[in-house]
């Protein structure tokens, strides 16, 4: 548990950085100062601990709803439909085990029917991944760009969900350590939520042109290099779990 959430902070963290140095030597953003509160008289310390708390609350209440629930009792609930249309055919839809008498018994046992895990995982990642971008259609700064790119985000976490086993963790570290190095680290907002303090406050370069690259008001994800950056966040969470966890949650989700 602990691990996962470490590695997930990690990569979110990580991905979010490199993005914020590369808006940086590109001239897209500039830094203006540091350790600053939106209203100056308020306390820098207070500010950033309610925002911490804040983003630990979004990141465990979407990842629970969006990827515990919808996603993963989604892929149950389309193989539960496939199965209901497809009845055992044939003995090689059979698995034969022996109880404890001895006896042979047939259980009718699903767990290698790889059509049917991939039809429901594509089939709840487009749902989920949909519902996930459309919860940000009213956020400030909101455009058809930032909705797609918040599509691929939500691939990237159904991914995250597979790639450990159907465990939470990992996506809700990385979902924490995304939102907080982004928006109160890094000044930068998001999804269009706006700030109350951040360690370092940056201001995006306000020529025309730019903001399809640093994403304007609602922040690095509606910039053009976000798809890019989940993308590396997904190729780093296969570089230390690898393909073993999916196959595992796959056929576990048969059950």
């Amino acid at each position: 548990m602990m691990s996962d959430l470490l590695i997930g902070f990690l990569i979110g963290s990580f991905i979010i950085l490199l993005l914020f140095f590369l808006e940086l030597s590109m001239g897209w953003i500039a830094v203006i100062g540091y350790f600053q509160t939106v209203e100056p008289k308020e306390n820098f310390v207070i500010n950033f601990t309610w925002d911490v708390l804040f983003h630990v609350g979004v990141a465990i209440n979407e990842e629970i709803m969006l990827r515990g629930w919808m996603f993963v009792l989604g892929v149950r609930g389309v193989m539960a439909s496939f199965f209901s249309h497809h009845p055992i055919q044939t003995m090689d839809d059979i698995d034969f085990d022996e109880n404890d008498a001895g006896a042979n018994t047939t259980t009718a046992s699903y767990g290698d029917n790889n059509n049917a895990i991939l039809l429901a995982v594509i089939t709840s990642v487009l749902l989920q991944s949909t519902l996930f971008s459309l919860l940000h259609f009213h956020s400030p700064g909101s455009t058809a760009i930032s909705l797609i790119n918040l599509f691929f985000g939500g691939i990237a976490a159904s991914f995250n969900v597979l790639a450990a086993n159907g465990s939470l963790y990992l996506g809700i570290g990385w979902h924490f350590g995304w939102n907080i190095t982004m928006g109160h680290i890094l000044g930068r907002s998001t999804s269009g939520i706006p700030m109350s303090c951040a360690v370092v406050e940056v201001i995006p370069n306000p020529n025309e042109g730019m903001e399809k690259w640093h994403g304007g008001m609602f922040g690095m994800e509606q910039g053009r290099l976000i798809s890019g950056a989940y993308l590396a966040g997904m190729g780093l969470v296969y570089w230390v779990y690898g393909w073993e966890g999916m196959a595992l949650w796959g056929k576990g989700a048969l059950v």
